[in-house]
């Protein structure tokens, strides 16, 4: 079902397709983050975050340690640490606990077979190829679309 774009919140290749496009058409008004990019560096993404909101950090944010403070509340350890992402369920009775695994990139590979690889790479290959959207933190999905 994932590969066919079908999830509880609709079409996932058409919706992650349209913010990206939407975000080269008009980047004042989109912001396109990608996952790998926010964890290789938080610090970072929520400077970018800041500025598009029109609410930028100042510097003595920055001296006194507010960005990393925050990117520090905002991670996945503190989150998955948080009594309500241990508990209770989410979209069709999914135990919330599931929504946090390791929060590695690439940790797809623990998970997906050669053969879903494969399966992923096509889709992705077909959905994204000639859109400019890749991925780093998967390097053969990530190698796989760039080709294209």
């Amino acid at each position: 079902m994932y590969c066919q774009g079908v999830d509880v919140y609709g079409p996932f290749w058409d919706h992650m397709l349209g913010y990206w496009k939407e975000s080269l058409k008009r980047p004042n008004n989109v912001l396109f983050l990608k996952y790998e990019d926010m964890k290789k560096d938080g610090v970072y993404h929520l400077k970018t975050l800041a500025k598009f909101l029109d609410c930028p950090f100042i510097e003595e944010d920055e001296r006194n340690g507010v960005i990393e403070d925050i990117a520090k509340l905002c991670s996945f350890q503190t989150m998955k640490k948080l009594e309500i992402n241990k508990t209770g369920t989410f979209v069709l009775n999914m135990e919330s606990k599931n929504l946090f695994r390791k929060a590695e990139v690439g940790d797809w590979v623990n998970y997906l077979t050669p053969m879903m690889e494969q399966r992923m790479s096509k889709v992705i290959e077909e959905k994204l190829g000639s859109s400019g959207l890749t991925f780093k933190g998967t390097p053969e999905l990530a190698d796989h679309v760039q080709q294209n």
